[in-house]
């Protein structure tokens, strides 16, 4: 029962604003409890399209190794004049492609979003703290949530410090989100 009730507050909540994340303005307006709702709801959301991303990289792993045997047909052709170059790229595809190190490596890092270890009280405290600041008023939720994750998770500040002032352009001028955002400083 209490599901649906979250439900129809977020819906209700939603309903106010234009865009499909609010931002500050509405967050301020907001209960503990709603605050609560959201953040839930965010945090859940990102849980389960990681573990969606991550079934699909295992996919599209198998399809790979399907291409490289099938690539390895192709190479036939040319088996005899080059022997050694296709045999190589042959064993380099599938030893790349098919190795369980490379699935998780590559898929299981999907599934950590960052979000696995931070409370909802960390993450409230963190979006009121974020919307203090009157330059951030404008920006979304969701991009506040991310911000405050990258924060605790270690995110050097000066990268923070990039991102934000992109998002706060980006939110002025909209088209400045069109042109490509610039690189974040190393840490």
């Amino acid at each position: 029962m209490k599901c649906w009730i979250w439900v129809l507050l977020l819906s209700a909540a939603f309903g106010q604003t234009t865009n499909a994340s609010p931002s500050g303005h509405e967050w301020n307006t907001y209960s503990e409890n709603l605050k609560m709702g959201y953040v839930l709801g965010f945090v859940n959301g990102a849980s389960l399209g990681a573990i969606r991303e991550v079934s699909l990289c295992f996919q599209l792993t198998k399809i790979s190794v399907d291409i490289v045997n099938t690539s390895s047909d192709f190479l036939k052709q040319w088996k005899e004049k080059y022997p050694e170059i296709v045999t190589a790229a042959t064993s380099q595809m599938l030893n790349q492609v098919d190795r369980p190190e490379f699935k998780q490596d590559f898929c299981l890092k999907s599934f950590n979003s960052g979000f696995e270890n931070i409370t909802v009280g960390q993450f409230i405290s963190g979006v009121d703290v974020f919307y203090r600041d009157y330059r951030n008023q404008s920006i979304p939720v969701n991009y506040a949530l991310q911000y405050v994750r990258d924060e605790i998770n270690g995110k050097s500040p000066a990268e923070q410090n990039t991102d934000l002032l992109w998002e706060r352009r980006c939110i002025a001028d909209p088209k400045t989100c069109s042109e490509s955002k610039p690189s974040s400083p190393k840490p």
